[in-house]
């Protein structure tokens, strides 16, 4: 029990006492103590009184002066009091320092209610969207009304990201990425990435065009050299080296080729022309041409039904396929086997390519479709490859609406699946 209710106690004792003593000199003993008893009461009532006038000020200043059982409610309250306030002053702060920090992002932030209305927004959303104070409250979707955007924020799952130009600059880029929070409300974050879209636009065109200039010097030095060659009059060593240039030229032409195919394939300036393919026809072509790229090192097989059918850019399918195929005609030794098989569901097709060969450390398999990259001496520049077979192949399934599925582990071979949709003809 704390001591404020053993003063309490002692003090309705005391009390009771007192006036009983009190009423048995007078003769009234009972009428006294129930006398005391009220004044008690009424003492308590102006003691509670004080207490709650305290209270109903907001509990500023010092309490009331009051002992015993109140007097402990009294410090308890204002101990209380004084620890609400030092946590206020942390909140302050902390919104405070969070308020700022979202000010100094170059990011746009915009809160989004559960019913996709604007709550709040930084200084640096005004300025990507030309928001006004009159728009908070006002559905986001009537301040950016592209159909791409309001089907992105309408997703139950928010995934990815989108990009589009600016509602009050044409000109600029902005990607949109949102996430939910809280009472299901949305974080949209707007960043404007039109110097980074003209930059890569930039290193497109500089790759296409410096390729395409390397196409005429190497027609020529291949010429030359061709023509060196064929003199009789060259010693074995001299023959050699003439060998190595070609060599060396045929595979400067094969990287520059495959520039200029990736660049437009990035580029996305034609749209694919859709038409159906027999894929068991492609695939023969296909095979035939791995199969002297083998020169009988390898065995390859093929499992397609002659009435599958797939809608697809012919020189996507057949670049994508294609490059997959000699890759793994070229990145797997002596005796490997090569299957592909190919089945047809009811929304979309599998057009698989598995070997039994060295295999590929599945921590690798997310960058394989990079650009140049080369994960292990397996993977490397004398298999003939141009680095860019695997970035080709994911642009142009990509094209053609599917996507490219890897599955591999180290000495266990790889399998490479393109995943076709069975209706992807453009609208």
């Amino acid at each position: 029990m704390r001591p404020g209710m053993y003063t309490e106690i002692w003090r309705i004792v005391l009390v009771g006492v007192v006036a009983f003593l009190f009423g048995w000199n007078l003769g009234y003993p009972l009428e006294t103590v129930l006398v005391g008893i009220g004044v008690y009461i009424l003492w308590t009532f102006r003691i509670i009184s004080l207490l709650f006038k305290w209270i109903d000020k907001g509990m500023r200043g010092i309490p009331p002066e009051m002992d015993g059982v109140w007097g402990e409610i009294s410090d308890t309250l204002n101990r209380q009091r004084r620890r609400h306030r030092r946590t206020q002053e942390k909140m302050r702060k902390t919104i405070k320092r969070v308020s700022r920090l979202t000010e100094a992002l170059d990011e746009g932030i915009l809160v989004l209610r559960s019913d996709l209305t604007i709550d709040w927004w930084n200084s640096s959303a005004t300025r990507l969207l030309g928001l006004r104070s009159s728009d908070r409250g006002s559905a986001v979707i009537n301040l950016i009304r592209d159909p791409a955007f309001v089907e992105y924020v309408h997703q139950d799952e928010l995934v990815g990201s989108i990009e589009l130009p600016s509602i009050i600059q044409s000109e600029r880029l902005l990607k949109f990425s949102a996430s939910r929070f809280g009472d299901n409300e949305i974080a949209l974050v707007i960043t404007d990435i039109t110097r980074l879209n003209s930059l890569e636009q930039l290193r497109k065109e500089f790759v296409g065009n410096v390729s395409h200039e390397l196409r005429t010097p190497l027609t020529v030095m291949r010429g030359y050299i061709e023509t060196f060659q064929d003199m009789s009059s060259n010693t074995d060593s001299v023959n050699a080296a003439f060998g190595q240039m070609s060599e060396q030229v045929t595979r400067m032409q094969a990287l520059a080729d495959d520039l200029i195919l990736i660049s437009k394939l990035e580029a996305g300036s034609q749209q694919p022309v859709f038409e159906a393919i027999t894929i068991n026809e492609l695939l023969r072509s296909i095979v035939t041409e791995a199969e002297a790229l083998s020169g009988g090192k390898h065995t390859i097989s093929l499992d397609c039904a002659e009435t599958i059918i797939v809608q697809a850019e012919n020189n996507d399918i057949r670049s994508a396929l294609g490059n997959i195929v000699f890759n793994a005609v070229r990145h797997n030794p002596k005796g490997a086997a090569i299957a592909i098989r190919v089945r047809q569901y009811e929304d979309f097709t599998d057009i698989a390519v598995s070997d039994d060969g060295v295999g590929i450390d599945p921590t690798e398999i997310p960058r394989l479709t990079e650009r140049f990259y080369r994960g292990d001496s397996s993977r490397n520049s004398d298999s003939g490859g141009t680095g860019l077979g695997l970035a080709i192949v994911k642009h142009s399934i990509n094209r053609c609406g599917g996507r490219l599925i890897i599955n591999s582990r180290l000495g266990h071979g790889a399998e490479f699946i393109c995943r076709i949709p069975k209706d992807n003809a453009p609208s």
